[in-house]
């Protein structure tokens, strides 16, 4: 699930990289900083217990994407890491950070709606957990193993 994120943080990186004047030698570090923001975003979210904030995210009940907490902290996380790690100028990392991220969480919730295989929020919830809370939300939300895998795992988690 996570490979899928990525190649998807690829595609529209990369061509984010070509308007915004970065140059080509930064774009394979560039698309790695953009999903390391992005995956290590969702997976806080995770871990801060922000459960129904990053499900109403992705599942699109998110009104306006760009001023979400969470894609807000990670634009910052991308900035911070384009400016400190690959020397872009503040100006060019935000621009950069502002257009890309939203687009690529706009991507994954239209893949989500649109029922596009791999994109299912049970499945997401559940690699970005990595197991154990994770996989127990997943079951939660509807993952194949229904309330009785949730409980389970519950109980495997005491």
């Amino acid at each position: 699930m996570l490979e899928q994120i990525t190649k998807l943080v690829e595609q529209i990186s990369s061509s984010e990289v070509a308007k915004g004047g970065i140059t080509s030698e930064l774009t394979g570090a560039i698309t790695k900083e953009t999903g390391d923001s992005i995956i290590n975003g969702l997976k806080d979210s995770v871990s801060a217990g922000d459960i129904s904030g990053l499900t109403n995210l992705l599942s699109g009940q998110a009104s306006n994407i760009a001023s979400n907490p969470i894609v807000t902290g990670m634009i910052g996380n991308l900035v911070s890491g384009l400016v400190g790690k690959l020397g872009l100028s503040e100006g060019v990392a935000g621009s950069f950070a502002n257009g890309v991220v939203p687009q690529v969480i706009s991507a994954i919730v239209a893949k989500i709606q649109g029922g596009e295989s791999g994109f299912d929020l049970s499945s997401i919830m559940g690699s970005l957990g990595q197991g154990g809370a994770g996989d127990l939300l997943g079951s939660l939300l509807g993952g194949k193993e229904g309330l009785g895998g949730a409980i389970d795992k519950l109980k495997g988690l005491f």
